[in-house]
């Protein structure tokens, strides 16, 4: 292996290593203090649901983030995140209306948005016009338009956005593409795969005690209380499992191939739960228009997401003539595969092949831990990190040096994988093949 390897190797690896490092080699009690610093980021969080718990458990894991609101229209939601931000000596007054928040609260800095998709836009434009930095969820939104006007809103305001596409935060898939770019482990690729496969699922119910009362429910656009608890299953407020899985993996296919999809083909089934609006399971086939040292080609990526059959769980793969590379927020899922003539790196070779699907494997994470201290220490830091506390790291560190070009998923990023993916419906409905135009991924 050249020298001049050797060294992006190093310096990409130490890149890596920094992303949320200093932040998480400080002692964990420090986001537990019970006075605030003058540094400190003062945070609300929209959304105490299911996901909002999620980055809030994580975000109090990042020194220096202090929650100042909560808001939530669910009293259940409210209780719990009051009283875990209580635990953690966090000051935090709690909201129904999150117009309420915004007028009373004027101190905020910054707020994560998890509340369901079809009111991301309503939320993050409403948090960016009020002088907020905002992290928001993925998908951006259930309608194109929708994720539009966060793109805008986010230039007029000069606020920093970050989108909830978390991958692009996490070294692991940092490192892949690096592999893919800089050592060219599986050549020239030709075909992409990705999955997100769950077993069947029973509707979400709610503790009756705490059910919102229906003019409430009526106030803020559900009919139901079972419209607000499985509101991914109906078309009014979501864009099915399709946006709610298959977006974050589509849009590894874009980042990785540094293009947009040229087209989509899609097929989609809504035949086996009777009480769900939308396609349990759907299968696309993308094609891309790729590059590979400078000879015009094409790549096909084939997605599929099921809610009928967990077989296989999740992960994303990328084919090429010298091999292929799977990868997966789950370690155990990272892995490299040569093919019978491909001459692996020196680094590569030195480490132990396991045993997976009848092939002998490099197992990815081990493999970056042997290349250099840096990257065992980044190996480390990534075993003892949620999948999300990198992202929101990477949002909170561009904030404090007010720096969008420190992003990994500033909104012009992620506005073409919300058209990638929301274009998979009216495909199938159509059951025609889509072509995709230059100027449908701008803003």
């Amino acid at each position: 292996m050249s020298n001049k390897k050797q060294i992006d190797r190093r310096s990409f690896i130490r890149s890596t290593a920094a992303i949320g490092a200093g932040l998480v080699l400080a002692p964990k009690s420090f986001a537990q203090t019970k006075d605030s610093k003058p540094d400190d980021l003062n945070v609300a969080l929209i959304g105490a649901g299911t996901q909002g718990r999620i980055l809030l458990k994580d975000s109090l894991k990042i020194p220096g983030v202090r929650f100042k609101a909560v808001c939530d229209i669910w009293s259940f939601s409210r209780r719990y995140a009051g009283g875990r931000l209580k635990a953690y000596k966090h000051q935090a007054n709690v909201y129904t209306d999150y117009r309420d928040m915004l007028e009373k609260e004027k101190d905020l800095d910054a707020a994560i948005i998890a509340t369901p998709d079809w009111v991301h836009s309503e939320h993050t434009v409403a948090c960016l016009k009020a002088g907020l930095h905002v992290y928001c969820e993925k998908e951006m939104s259930s309608i194109i338009d929708g994720a539009r006007q966060m793109v805008l809103a986010a230039r007029q305001t000069g606020k920093l956005l970050q989108i909830g596409h978390q991958r692009r935060s996490n070294p692991v898939y940092r490192y892949a593409l690096e592999l893919i770019d800089k050592d060219g482990i599986c050549g020239r690729l030709t075909n992409c795969y990705g999955q997100w496969n769950r077993a069947v699922q029973a509707r979400l119910e709610w503790p009756k005690k705490y059910e919102i009362p229906l003019d409430t429910l009526k106030k803020y656009g559900y009919d139901t209380m079972d419209h607000f608890r499985n509101w991914r299953w109906y078309r009014k407020f979501s864009a099915g499992p399709i946006a709610d899985l298959g977006s974050h993996q589509i849009d590894i296919f874009s980042w990785f191939l540094h293009t947009d999809p040229a087209s989509v083909t899609a097929v989609g089934g809504a035949d086996y739960y009777e009480d769900r609006q939308w396609y349990e399971d759907v299968m696309a086939i993308y094609e891309y228009l790729y590059k590979y040292k400078g000879k015009a080609g094409s790549v096909r990526a084939f997605y599929q997401v099921l809610n009928t059959n967990g077989f296989g769980s999740y992960f994303e793969r990328f084919s090429g003539d010298k091999g292929t590379l799977t990868i997966s927020e789950n370690k155990k899922k990272c892995y490299y595969v040569p093919e019978p003539a491909t001459e692996v790196p020196q680094w590569m070779a030195a480490v132990e092949r396991i045993e997976r699907s009848g092939h002998q494997v490099v197992p990815l994470v081990k493999a970056l831990a042997k290349t250099s201290p840096a990257a065992a220490k980044a190996m480390t830091l990534f075993e003892q990190k949620n999948i999300h506390q990198w992202h929101l790291e990477n949002f909170f560190e561009a904030v404090r040096a007010r720096d969008k070009s420190k992003l990994t998923c500033p909104p012009e990023v992620a506005y073409p994988t919300a058209v990638s993916v929301l274009k998979v419906i009216p495909t199938v409905e159509s059951e025609c093949k889509l072509h995709f135009k230059p100027e449908d991924y701008k803003v």
